[in-house]
């Protein structure tokens, strides 16, 4: 027993330390995605994380990239946010809000259409596993 003990303790302690593993990423960025857009708005496709650097214990900084395929276009959501349009208080300025965030992260795209993204993130370690640390910021190139 004690001649297997050192052996697992080192390769126990070299899992601990090879951070996030590629799935954890993708399910938390996939998660964010997700939840800061209609799920019905796009898919994600072609996930890959491109690098991954230990800042300190327990918090790394990943690059990935992906590509988003978009089920409608920008032009389409206005039409059916123009016939949702509610007049309160608020006002239609606030109620357009949420498209004006997608068109200044993904510009003028249509249905169908595939964008390719490279994003860096933080991830954390914590008592409930691996959490991005703050909201994905990266760089929107356009699909070849």
């Amino acid at each position: 027993m004690k001649k297997w003990f050192i052996p697992l303790l080192a390769l126990w302690l070299a899992a601990c330390s090879a951070g996030p593993a590629a799935d954890e990423i993708e399910g938390q960025i996939r998660a964010r995605l997700h939840g800061s857009a209609d799920a019905q708005l796009f898919d994600i496709s072609d996930f890959q994380v491109l690098d991954k650097t230990q800042r300190e214990e327990g918090v790394y900084l990943v690059s990935v990239s992906y590509r988003i395929h978009f089920k409608q276009g920008l032009a389409e959501l206005r039409v059916l946010q123009d016939e949702d349009l509610i007049y309160d208080r608020a006002g239609p300025f606030q109620q357009e809000m949420g498209l004006m965030e997608l068109e200044r992260k993904y510009g003028e795209f249509e249905a169908g259409q595939a964008l390719a993204q490279q994003v860096q993130v933080w991830m954390v370690r914590t008592e409930q596993g691996w959490r991005l640390a703050e909201p994905a910021q990266g760089v929107h190139s356009p699909a070849a």
